[in-house]
């Protein structure tokens, strides 16, 4: 069974947002640590991405 991470990163980009917002009055870098680690799942969506479609075009 081929697993494909894309969905799961994309979720934790909406995720560390959504917590870096929530927590802005608790915390005071919240919103930069959230949207660093929202761009950190954005890159590994994309790798995990583009890795799952560069193994089901060498199938042709």
């Amino acid at each position: 069974m081929k697993k494909n991470y894309t969905v799961i990163f994309l979720l934790l980009f909406i995720v560390a947002i959504s917590s870096g917002m929530a927590l802005k009055n608790y915390l005071d870098y919240s919103m930069i640590i959230g949207v660093g680690l929202a761009t950190v799942s954005l890159l590994a969506a994309g790798f995990s991405l583009g890795k799952s479609n560069k193994e089901n075009n060498s199938h042709c």
